[in-house]
């Protein structure tokens, strides 16, 4: 049997493939204990087993057990080899799979593929149609090779959970890239159409303002100078609005509950109200809440074609929910994709949304039906 684990631990090491692995483990432990097949069953997170792999190799339907179920679901809960001389399996796929004739029994011996404080990633079930009395030997040689293929098992199951981090990870640095490139852009934007032509044009009054001074005309020395004023007034307001686009002063000193306030008493020609409770939340969740807010305030003016708007800012436990509602035109979500999952089809605001709350560990829902309004709901489970 030495050359079995020699074996089987050279697999679990070198072959890249676990479908590879797992058939050629299910083979090899048949021949060696004389048996007629071997399955194996996978564990899922939910502690469903699922055959995955076996020889002869399954053919047919999946096969499915619930978490617990018969001998071979014990084993995979209580982590405890099982060996059963005359056996009569209940699911009918099962002795299907097994080559049983109705009434006929089977000889077992099911063993945990263990992974250390992780309970059993899978189960391997040796059966035999001939009478067989698995001996001890039989079960630690089963045992020791499980053991190495719920090494491999969790492993792989390790990895490829590496690799769904790092695409998010990389699908969270490009949008990021992309709301940041579209911030540059905004700001360029309100700077050129606001404050750049409202210098200009005070430049202008003032060379004005200057000719008619030489000309001794005073009257329109005043004219000149009252427009001008007007125009410095216009560009700081234009300025004051691109910073607090940037950052919200308010929000730093006062806090999101009055950043709230704030952002919805800079919105001309839109009533909205502010339901917030004054929260202690750290500067990152405070900060990703307020910018979806802006986000969701910037899309009912640009889109919605509302009268009304609310924003609503709550805890519940230890989650933190925040709520823009509109009376607007509203749209069909299905047309958007949902937006907990941000991706390509999804609209750039509602994706940047999505992907600010992704980052701070939370969700982000949307409800709408045409000629019903929009609300968008952020959920933050844990945000002490």
């Amino acid at each position: 049997m030495t050359d079995l684990i020699d074996d089987v631990r050279r697999w679990v090491t070198r072959e890249p493939s676990l479908a590879i692995v797992l058939d050629r483990v299910a083979r090899s432990l048949t021949d060696a204990l004389a048996a007629d097949g071997c399955l194996v069953f996978r564990v899922t997170g939910e502690g469903e087993l699922v055959l995955t792999a076996g020889h002869p190799a399954p053919e047919g339907p999946e096969l499915r057990l619930p978490r617990g179920f018969g001998v071979t679901g014990r084993v995979a809960v209580d982590g405890i080899p099982v060996v059963l001389v005359d056996d009569h399996p209940r699911n009918a796929r099962h002795r299907e799979l097994l080559g049983l004739a109705a009434g006929e029994p089977v000889s077992r011996l099911c063993v945990p593929a263990r992974v250390p404080d992780a309970g059993s990633a899978a189960v391997l079930a040796v059966f035999s149609r001939r009478r067989h009395t698995f001996s001890n030997a039989d079960v630690d040689t089963a045992q020791a090779v499980a053991d190495l293929v719920g090494l491999r098992m969790h492993l792989s199951a390790v990895a490829a959970l590496a690799g769904g981090y790092r695409d998010r990870w990389n699908n969270a640095v490009a949008t990021t890239v992309a709301m940041q490139e579209a911030e540059r852009r905004r700001i360029a934007g309100d700077l050129h159409d606001g404050v750049t032509q409202a210098i200009a044009s005070l430049s202008f009054h003032l060379s004005a303002a200057k000719s008619a001074l030489r000309d001794g005309d005073i009257a329109d020395v005043v004219t000149q100078v009252d427009a001008a004023r007007s125009l410095a007034d216009l560009a700081f307001g234009e300025t004051h609005s691109a910073i607090t686009g940037l950052r919200s002063p308010v929000l730093d000193d006062l806090g999101l509950a009055a950043g709230l306030v704030s952002l919805a008493r800079s919105v001309p020609n839109l009533p909205i109200r502010v339901d917030a409770q004054d929260l202690s939340l750290p500067d990152h969740v405070r900060t990703s809440l307020f910018r979806v807010a802006q986000e969701a305030v910037h899309n009912i003016v640009k889109h919605a074609a509302a009268d009304n708007a609310v924003i609503r800012l709550v805890r519940r436990g230890r989650m933190v929910a925040l709520i823009v509602s509109d009376d607007g035109r509203g749209f069909e979500p299905t047309q958007q994709r949902a937006p907990q999952a941000p991706g390509a089809g999804v609209p750039h605001g509602l994706r940047g949304m999505a992907e600010r709350v992704h980052l701070i560990g939370g969700t982000l829902h949307l409800r709408s039906q045409p000629g019903q309004g929009t609300t968008i709901e952020v959920r933050v489970p844990d945000a002490s």
